[in-house]
């Protein structure tokens, strides 16, 4: 195998496994937030924290 094949595949596992974890936080969060009396963006604001997104989320939301 070349060695940029096996570097384009490392880096595709990697990505590949942040939006895994992602994906599961957000299924986490949204399965709490059906059961929390809270308001719905403060369920999310820890969330988007964790993962960086803080200036977009505000930005939009």
């Amino acid at each position: 195998m070349l060695s940029r094949v096996a570097d384009s595949i490392y880096w595709l596992n990697r990505y590949v496994e942040r939006a895994e974890n992602i994906a599961r936080f957000a299924d986490v969060n949204f399965n709490l937030i059906l059961d929390s009396p809270t308001g719905v963006a403060q369920q999310w604001e820890p969330l988007v924290r964790t993962t960086g997104d803080l200036p977009l989320f505000q930005k939009r939301y």
